[in-house]
C-alpha cells in the first residue's frame, strides 16, 4: 500500500502534459453560456481550518485552469450540518454551486438528517485528498517510549487511568470505542472541540494520548514534544514510514478512520455542467503546484480514488463501511 501511495504521488507530481490534456478537455466540454456568474465553492466548516484551506486552494487552481471566477463561501453551523443541509436541499442545481466536503457528511446523512436528505442528494464530481487520524503520545511522563500496544495494555491493566483526548460523536470517539471493545481496555476519555485542542492538552500534560492529523501535530513532532503511535489508514504514511497503522499494531483490519475530501454538486445539476465542473476539478488536481500545496499539510492521495472510474461507487464503498460500524454499535437501525 505505501509503495502504491508513493507511486501515485510521484506520478501526480510529474503530470504537466496530463494537465494540458485536462485543459483541452475543459474547452471541449464547456457548456454554452455557462457559467453565467461566479461559481460558489461551499465549505461547511469555518475559515482557517483544513477544509477551508482545501477549498480555497482548489478554487485558486480551478480558476487557473478554467479561466472562470470561483468564490469560496463558508456556510457553517451545527458541526457541518447547516452547510450539508443547504447543499442537499436548498442550493440551486444549476452548476453554480459546488460543495467541497469531507466524508464527515456521511455521519450527518446517516445519523442526523432524520430523512430530510440522503447522500443520494449530493453527486461527487472529483476526489481531492485524504487525511488519516493519528494517535500521538508524550515524549515524557509515565508512558514515555510506550508503543500503541503497550498503551492499550496499560488501559486494560488499570482501567480509566490512561487519558485520551476525544471529540464526542466523531471518528475520534469511534476509534477509542473500537479499541476498547476489541482489547478489553478502558480509557479515560477527555472531550475537546477538535483534534488541535486535544494535541495542545497533550503537550501541556493534561492528557496522555491525543488524536489528530499530521498538520495539527507536525510542529510539536519537530520540536520533540510528541511521539507518533499509529495511524488509522490502510497503509503507512509516506512521510512517517516508521509509524505503524493501527491494524498492524493491534492485529486488526477495522481500524480505518480518515477524512476523505471531495467535491460534489446538488442532485439534478445538468449533466453537461456537471461534466465540465468535474473536468475543472480534475485539471486542478493534475497541477503539480496544487499537489505540492496539499502535501505541505501531510495529506495523501488514495490510489483507489485517484484512479477511480466510478467515484460515486468507490466513495460509496467507504460510506457503507462506516454505515456498518454505526449499525454494529447500535447508532443506526
Amino acid at each position: 500500500m505505501k509503495l502504491a501511495v508513493a507511486a501515485v504521488l510521484s506520478l501526480m507530481i510529474s503530470m504537466p502534459a496530463a494537465a494540458q490534456d485536462a485543459k483541452a478537455e475543459l474547452a471541449r466540454l464547456k457548456p454554452k453560456d455557462f457559467p453565467a456568474q461566479p461559481i460558489e465553492f461551499t465549505v461547511v466548516y469555518p475559515a482557517g481550518g483544513g477544509m477551508d484551506v482545501t477549498g480555497r486552494l482548489l478554487a485558486k487552481y480551478v480558476e487557473k485552469w478554467s479561466g472562470e471566477r470561483v468564490i469560496v463561501n463558508n456556510r457553517t453551523g451545527g458541526a457541518g450540518m447547516v452547510g450539508h443541509t443547504y447543499l442537499a436541499t436548498q442550493a440551486k442545481p444549476d452548476g453554480h454551486t459546488v460543495g467541497v466536503l469531507a466524508n464527515l457528511v456521511w455521519g450527518d446523512a446517516m445519523l442526523r438528517a432524520q430523512g430530510r436528505w440522503t447522500l443520494a442528494d449530493l453527486e461527487p464530481i472529483g476526489y481531492l485528498n485524504t487525511d488519516a487520524l493519528t494517535w500521538v503520545g508524550r515524549t515524557d511522563g509515565p508512558y514515555k517510549g510506550y508503543s500503541l500496544k503497550q498503551i492499550v495494555q496499560a488501559a486494560k491493566d488499570k482501567p480509566g487511568t490512561v487519558r485520551v483526548a476525544t471529540v464526542p460523536g466523531s471518528m475520534w470517539e469511534y476509534l477509542v470505542e473500537q479499541i476498547e471493545a476489541a482489547h478489553g481496555a478502558k480509557f479515560l476519555r477527555v472531550p475537546f472541540q477538535g483534534g488541535g485542542a486535544g494535541i495542545s492538552a497533550l503537550v501541556g500534560g493534561n492528557v496522555d494520548v491525543a488524536q489528530g492529523f499530521y498538520s495539527e501535530f507536525r510542529g510539536h513532532l519537530d520540536g520533540g514534544k510528541v511521539a507518533p503511535l499509529a495511524v488509522a489508514s490502510a497503509g503507512r504514511m509516506d512521510f512517517l514510514k516508521d509509524m505503524p497503522t493501527f491494524n498492524e499494531a493491534l492485529g486488526g483490519k477495522e481500524y480505518i478512520w480518515q477524512v476523505i475530501r471531495f467535491a460534489v454538486v446538488p442532485k439534478g445539476t445538468p449533466a453537461d455542467r456537471k461534466a465540465w465542473l468535474g473536468a475543472a476539478v480534475r485539471a486542478a488536481m493534475k497541477d503539480p503546484e496544487l499537489i505540492a500545496e496539499y502535501r505541505k499539510f501531510g495529506v495523501y492521495f488514495d490510489p483507489k480514488l485517484v484512479n477511480s472510474a466510478n467515484l460515486a461507487k468507490d466513495l460509496g464503498d467507504y460510506a457503507e463501511a462506516e454505515r456498518s460500524f454505526y449499525q454494529k454499535t447500535g447508532r443506526l437501525k
